[in-house]
């Protein structure tokens, strides 16, 4: 048991307590990072040089690759069965040990013993073995990198680790693939143990193709079950466990799944981060401190990674002569933090409660933990690296879920990734690296920092040591332990092969406008999709169409450039082929939306659901299906796709107030409320005033009266500047209507309290021409025996009448106004004689006859000329005659 969690976590190898058995001996050689040597003089090279399996790998080429390796797959198993009787462990610790030399190979170098000459030294035609492997690995339509190095090893990996738990390969395109791994009983060690390393091996193939593939995702989310813990029941194992957990959603573009795993992670481990301001000097001629972001975070203690060498990376030099190579910071005693100002500066994960924030907030000095206000900010301690990988992951998170090139998010992940670099020794070289690179991707963004960034990248690149003939930086030196430093957390953080940082920097060519460079980069590297997109990025479209048609000529069935071609071109046939030759997912997406614009809601509802059949956990593509549903009239086909939306992320308040409208449609009233409750928590921060009154209105259907105050309340305050039109009159008499049907006392209910302040403070604020608005306050005013208040919104109420421009011309509006003189002369008339508001023998208006008598004459002066002999003018008469 022991040993299968020392390989799980791959702990120093000098820690590792080795013997004599060849299974021992076998694993302490990978965990010291020298798998090359394992398969070159191991027990594995005796049984793989039998002549039966040789005899199986010769009948390629003549037979297909996959077929042979199947082949011999099995019949290794057949042949270890009659040496050891732990086949099932021999069996998973080779595969690993396949698996580990993929990833020396691709992703931390330097390269490994090549797999060709292991498995098929004798065949001379390289290209074709290299092309049938990259055909094995292709998903979902989607092909895998042309020019990775070793591509038998991962796929040896799999096959190997498939067949101890007997389950099919994601590459045979298995019509039941996923309810067999929902069958699959994880029972015993070794099949936790397996599973575990065949997930680690699932989301490297993930990495190797373009985009996410949403099967290897299910069955990553599948294998990754807490019952893998609980058969190992070890600390370390189960905080890796949740980090793994939180990259694998990272991988699926779920990133908003992962914060679960990542605090469960943090409150095992016992570190201690949030975020918070402090006064800083950014530039050497800095006379005053200014406000600055600052990550405090302090590890519970040591694990046992921190005994391992340290990093033998170099953090190239800023030597800028203005800016400072870190932040200076004022002493945490001093603080004084502007929270007014800091708020505004800071992302808010505003759908999590306190304790469950991604990155805690600490916008006040009581906020900050005694612990962490202990920290010097300018010298804060190493974090033990099982921290550092939780700090990178949340890196991750908030840059896939934040604005892109938002200065205000850019100095939050970089306060973030300034905790690491900056923090002293002894970090792994993994997590620094990754560190070194985060920091120099947002130092891209910034002219004074780009040189350092761009550098800085070249550097990575050519540390890892793949196919680098040049080099731009001195080569340092690593220790004799750097293989398995480099190998130790790879499996916890975003995986980032060779090729996709040498992409990335070309990016960042194409970003500073260095495009000649950019293309040099991804025809070095073979990426002939992204050339293609780089020169339709820059309006070259002719000749992105040239590389992608001489793509498609050397490799018919890649997908993706076949779709991305349709893309170009706005061809449907060219979708319909990248969909037969490989279910490509993409192309069916681009096809709905195709049709969308088309105004042929039926096809392109029937394209997008054959893109989700593959791809499950496309948040978009559901969203998207769920609106054609919406606007075609099929409410059940909306419901179920907002349903999957919200449980791909239930933070979004437009799919919950889009699950509400269908299930309005459907007449179900009250699970729509429930979901539009759901909305507006979630929308806390972008106010939408579509599903507040969505909200009210069905609050309304189910007599939920505090619901509708709620909503009216908020629909006021986003619609403010309207006046009257923010104000639905007809809801709110219904409101009145029920506060005044019981008798005014001082022991006022909730529901009393806040419609009286609705009416009586919020209301007054926004009524702008509305004499019904004030009659209602008026109403409420004399129901809370406010006589006094009542009338002055009665005589509110008419000046906002008499001063209508239409008065002297339209007969209609002058009765309105009519209308409104004799209500307000009754109010007079009724309320004026009244206790007043001064007690004694105060009166709510003693000369009211005065009043009433003024007002008649001044409507009738105003109306002499064009109103004489009417209707309204007879009734003013009548009135004034009264007096």
């Amino acid at each position: 048991m022991q040993q299968l969690i020392d390989l799980l976590l791959l702990i120093p190898p000098e820690q590792f307590l080795s013997s004599n058995d060849p299974i021992h001996r076998f694993i302490h050689g990978i965990l010291k990072g020298k798998s090359n040597d394992l398969l070159e003089i191991s027990d594995f090279k005796e049984i793989h040089s039998l002549p039966p399996l040789q005899q199986i790998l010769r009948k390629y080429p003549e037979q297909p690759l996959y077929e042979v390796l199947t082949e011999y797959t099995d019949e290794f198993v057949k042949v270890l069965e009659r040496f050891s009787k732990d086949v099932q462990l021999w069996t998973s610790v080779t595969a690993v040990c396949f698996f580990q030399s993929f990833i020396q190979s691709n992703f931390t170098g330097p390269s490994s013993f090549p797999a060709k000459k292991l498995w098929f030294p004798k065949v001379s035609d390289e290209k074709k073995l290299q092309y049938d492997c990259i055909d094995i690995l292709n998903v979902e339509g989607q092909s895998a990198y042309d020019l990775m190095h070793d591509p038998l090893y991962l796929i040896m990996a799999e096959l190997f680790m498939e067949k101890v738990l007997n389950v099919p390969s994601i590459t045979s395109n298995h019509e039941e693939l996923l309810s067999l791994y929902e069958k699959l009983e994880i029972d015993t060690p070794i099949k936790a143990f397996t599973s575990w390393w065949l997930v680690r091996t699932l989301q490297t193939h993930l990495s190797i193709v373009s985009e996410p593939p949403g099967i290897i995702s299910s069955i990553c989310g599948i294998l990754m079950s807490p019952k893998l813990i609980e058969l190992f029941d070890d600390k370390l194992l189960s905080i890796e466990f949740y980090l793994e957990l939180a990259r694998i959603h990272i991988h699926s573009n779920n990133e908003h799944l992962a914060i679960k795993p990542l605090i469960k992670a943090t409150k095992l481990s016992g570190l201690q981060v949030l975020l918070s301001g402090a006064k800083a000097k950014r530039t050497k001629f800095q006379q005053f401190f200014t406000s600055n972001l600052i990550v405090l975070a302090k590890s519970a203690g040591k694990t046992l990674f921190e005994d391992d060498i340290e990093s033998s990376l170099e953090s190239l030099q800023l030597n800028d002569d203005v800016l400072l190579e870190k932040p200076q910071f004022e002493s945490l005693e001093d603080l004084e933090i502007e929270i007014e100002q800091d708020s505004k500066r800071i992302r808010m994960d505003s759908f999590l409660t306190e304790d469950d924030k991604l990155l805690p907030l600490a916008l006040k000095q009581d906020d900050i933990p005694n612990d962490l206000k202990e920290l010097d900010p300018n010298n804060q301690p190493t974090l033990n690296n099982v921290d550092n990988l939780s700090i990178l992951l949340r890196l991750a998170v908030l840059k896939q879920t934040s604005p892109t090139n938002d200065p205000l998010v850019d100095e939050e992940l970089m306060a973030l990734v300034s905790r690491i670099v900056y923090s002293g020794s002894n970090i792994n070289w993994s997590i620094f690296s990754r560190s070194l690179w985060e920091r120099s991707l947002l130092e891209t963004g910034k002219t004074k920092t780009v040189e350092r960034g761009i550098l800085q990248m070249t550097a990575l690149i050519e540390e890892i040591g793949i196919n680098i003939t040049s080099r731009v930086t001195p080569q340092v030196e690593d220790s004799t332990n750097a293989l398995s430093s480099r190998l130790r957390f790879i499996h916890q953080l975003p995986l980032l092969p060779q090729w996709v940082m040498d992409a990335k920097l070309a990016e960042k060519y194409m970003s500073l406008g260095v495009i000649k460079s950019a293309l040099e980069i991804y025809q070095r590297l073979g990426l002939d999709c992204e050339a293609a997109l780089c020169y339709a990025a820059v309006d070259q479209e002719t000749e992105a169409e040239k590389i992608l048609t001489k793509r498609i000529e050397n490799y018919p069935k890649d997908a993706r450039a076949i779709s991305i071609l349709g893309d170009l071109k706005q061809d449907p046939q060219l979708w319909e082929k990248a969909w037969e030759i490989g279910k490509y997912a993409k192309a069916k997406s681009s096809l709905s939306k195709y049709y969308y614009n088309q105004k042929n809601l039926q096809l392109a509802i029937k394209n997008m659901f054959e893109s989700l059949s593959i791809n499950p956990l496309n948040y978009e593509n559901w969203f998207f299906y769920g609106c054609c549903g919406l606007e075609n009239g099929q409410f059940e086909l909306a419901s179920e796709a907002f349903s999957r939306c919200i449980s791909l992320d239930d933070t979004n308040s437009y799919a919950w107030s889009n699950l509400a409208s269908a299930l309005l449609k459907l007449n179900k009233d009250k699970p729509a409320f429930n979901a539009l409750k759901k909305a507006i928590r979630c929308g806390s921060e972008s106010k939408s005033w579509r599903i507040y009154e969505n909200y009210m209105n069905v609050a309304v259907k189910l007599h939920e009266w505090n619901g509708v105050l709620f909503a009216f309340k908020e629909l006021l305050k986003i619609k403010k500047d309207e006046g009257d039109k923010a104000i639905d009159i007809p809801v709110l008499e219904k409101l009145v209507e029920i506060l005044v049907s019981e008798q005014y006392s001082e022991n006022l209910t909730y529901f009393q309290k806040s419609t009286i302040d609705l009416v009586c403070n919020i209301l007054p604020t926004v009524i702008t021409s509305s004499a019904r608005c004030w009659r209602i306050v008026a109403r409420v005013e004399l129901w809370r025996m406010k006589p006094w208040n009542s009338l002055e919104c009665h005589e509110k109420a008419y000046r906002t009448m008499i001063h209508l421009s239409e008065v002297e011309t339209n007969e209609s509006v002058w009765n309105e106004v009519v209308d409104a003189c004799c209500d307000l002369v009754s109010a007079f008339e009724s309320l004026g004689e009244l206790p007043g508001k001064y007690g004694a023998d105060d009166l709510v208006c003693k000369d009211w006859k005065y009043k009433a008598r003024t007002t008649i004459r001044s409507l009738m002066s105003k109306g002499k000329d064009m109103w004489e002999d009417s209707e309204g003018w007879e009734r003013l008469k009548e009135l004034k005659e009264s007096f």
